[in-house]
């Protein structure tokens, strides 16, 4: 049965390399899985059920954390005296701090174990909480913003990688958890922030609620008995040992294998991500203008649509290696897109939700087929190092593209600033559809 953590094997004193080590001494991550006792604390052998339960429980909810402020911002807007390029700040500042730590650290997981940085990124997720539910100023504002990034940058190459792991003989429902897990904690965090928002603080009781169950998720990651994922070590093998030479920062570099389906897959997650941050950082002003309603729960909803959507679409619809299908799914982004630009010249409210739910249920079909083929070629043993480096380019779409956009709404306004970015967004989109419909080519004989 697999575990969220690798491990080695024997407990017994052994020499290497003229060095002698007792690995009774090993943390439990890297302690042999033949020999560890179920007895104490962190020996619990819970089902593989209850393991995807808590890497997925742990990856919802500290995206949904990530977005839990953004129906606040019109009021933090106000209470601040923040610009519109303030806010898109905001939302960068997550995908600065995120990107680097995802890129130093993303392959420990491959040597330290899943849990050894699931763990303290859960309880750094609930820091983060603290820092933003106290915030009265920008500085603090984005201080948040970053110990929530450097979180979520410890766990996602981690928890991807503990889910295939968990899950060896069944990588789509893998693939399909950790899509589903972020999309979904990325469309909800809207949604629940709205929801708890209606006090005299509407950062406080939010924030502080999210933080009890991160703390409360702490208990059961903490004593899970740690075991080798998905493969068995022979009794006799030495132990797995991580030196600090394991552990530096590696360069990001392309997978040896399925090079094609990573690139393409990283190509969707780089342009979904970039519409997904526009949409979060300026729906609710859009919304509101069209709408003609301050409701912050409204504007959370809409939000949410996009990515509400897509997290639906991954859930239900089974990947396709289809390449016309994929490429017609990124085609009704582009789509989806433009009807929501349209519902704001037209004043029409009804493009927008339309354009809202068929430019999300599109990207989660075509982004999940491409997600789910390019992790089914990645190596084992590299998972978490190679899957770190799809998610580094992918979240990258989240950070200079909303600043860019952000800076032309404070030039030129919100319409004409959006109406630029989709028309962009839509070009990327449909060149990517024709690069997917084309056939790869044969390696010659």
């Amino acid at each position: 049965m697999a575990d969220l953590s690798p491990a080695g094997s024997g407990l017994r004193t052994a020499q290497f390399d003229g060095r002698r080590l007792s690995e009774a001494l090993l943390p439990l991550e890297l302690a042999p899985r033949a020999q560890l006792q179920l007895a104490a604390i962190s020996r619990w052998n819970a089902l593989r059920g209850v393991r995807v339960g808590l890497v997925a429980g742990a990856l919802l909810l500290m995206l949904i954390g990530a977005n839990l402020a953004t129906p606040i911002y019109p009021l933090l807007q106000q209470r601040l005296s923040l610009t519109a390029l303030d806010t898109t700040i905001l939302f960068t500042v997550y995908v600065f701090a995120l990107v680097p730590v995802l890129a130093v650290v993303g392959h420990w997981s491959d040597h330290l174990g899943r849990r050894a940085l699931i763990l303290p990124a859960v309880t750094l997720a609930a820091a983060g909480d603290a820092v933003f539910a106290t915030s009265d100023s920008f500085w603090q504002l984005a201080l948040g913003r970053a110990v929530q990034g450097i979180a979520v940058g410890l766990s996602t190459g981690a928890a991807g990688a503990a889910l295939g792991d968990l899950l060896p003989d069944r990588p789509t429902l893998a693939a399909k958890l950790t899509l589903a897990c972020s999309a979904g904690g990325v469309a909800l965090g809207p949604v629940v922030g709205a929801l708890l928002a209606g006090g005299s603080d509407p950062l406080l009781t939010p924030f502080l609620l999210h933080a009890v169950a991160l703390l409360a998720l702490c208990v059961p990651l903490a004593l899970v008995h740690p075991r080798m994922p998905g493969r068995d070590r022979p009794p006799a093998s030495p132990p797995r040992i991580t030196t600090p030479a394991h552990l530096r920062p590696q360069r990001l570099a392309l997978p040896t294998t399925g090079r094609r389906e990573f690139l393409q897959a990283s190509a969707a997650g780089f342009i979904s991500y970039a519409v997904f941050g526009v949409y979060l950082s300026l729906a609710p002003a859009f919304s509101a203008k069209l709408l003609h309603t301050d409701s912050r729960l409204t504007g959370a909803v809409v939000a949410a649509l996009l990515l509400g959507s897509s997290a639906v679409a991954q859930l239900l619809v089974p990947p396709t290696a289809d390449r016309l299908v994929i490429a017609l799914g990124m085609t009704g982004l582009a789509a989806g897109l433009g009807l929501v630009v349209t519902a704001q010249y037209t004043g029409t409210p009804a493009l927008l939700f339309i354009g809202s739910v068929l430019g999300g249920s599109c990207q989660g079909v075509a982004f999940r087929s491409l997600f789910t083929t390019a992790v089914a070629a990645m190596n084992p043993e590299r998972r978490g190092s190679e899957l770190s480096s799809l998610w580094v380019i992918v979240y990258l779409g989240s950070s200079l593209p909303i600043v860019a956009v952000g800076a032309l709404v404070q030039a030129y306004g919100l319409l004409p600033a959006t109406s630029g970015f989709v028309g962009l967004a839509a070009l990327l989109c449909v060149g990517l559809a024709l690069a997917v419909a084309r056939p790869p080519r044969r390696a010659a004989a």
